[in-house]
């Protein structure tokens, strides 16, 4: 399918200010590529929290409701997220960089053979050429974060592998606002003793 997944952490409950702010970022990216916005839910009683993603964008909020997901446990989450992420083939998978984040991301990527950028300040899509080899990419996504003690902004490409993935920081994207005239699509993912 090639969208954009957005990953949404929970805090008690209640999504994360972090994930709405991906999401309003996540949209903007998914227009600018012409392709949905999905939002991935593991949780536990988190009916109707749903809904209050496709408020704030997404396209399609792919649910996971089940005792195994609350409290945050890596293994449960990276074995269903990866087992998503195989079958939709999603171009960019977004991440919080809270404590979640900084765990689950990396197993996600690295199980996938993919690259990650940590902490993100932009994202941004557009072309790039290989400097080496000459090679022309377009619609890349372009993963800026300080680098050096904050001296200069990386802006950091991963060209050969897909998904692109990345954390990005809390407060750097616009403020989220949500629209009444949002709906999404919810599709409940059957959870089984082997996904966890």
């Amino acid at each position: 399918m090639n969208n954009i997944f957005v990953y949404i952490e929970l805090e008690e409950g209640v999504v994360a200010d972090v994930s709405l702010e991906l999401l309003t970022k996540g949209r903007e990216l998914a227009n600018k590529l012409g392709v949905k916005l999905e939002a991935i839910l593991l949780g536990h009683n988190v009916s109707g929290v749903e809904k209050i993603l496709a408020e704030y964008g997404a396209d399609t909020v792919w649910c996971a409701d089940d005792e195994v997901f609350a409290p945050f446990r890596t293994l449960p989450h990276t074995s269903v997220l990866c087992g998503l992420i195989k079958a939709e083939q999603p171009q960019i998978v977004l991440f919080g960089a809270t404590p979640v984040g900084r765990d689950f991301a990396p197993r996600v990527s690295s199980a996938l053979h993919s690259g990650l950028t940590a902490d993100c300040t932009q994202l941004e899509i557009g072309p790039h050429k290989d400097a080496k080899t000459g090679k022309e990419y377009e619609n890349l996504l372009y993963q800026i974060r300080p680098a050096f003690g904050g001296n200069i902004m990386a802006q950091i490409v991963t060209p050969n592998t897909r998904p692109q993935f990345c954390t990005a920081r809390y407060k750097v994207f616009s403020e989220p606002k949500p629209s009444e005239e949002a709906s999404g699509q919810i599709i409940t993912m059957a959870v089984t003793e082997k996904m966890v």
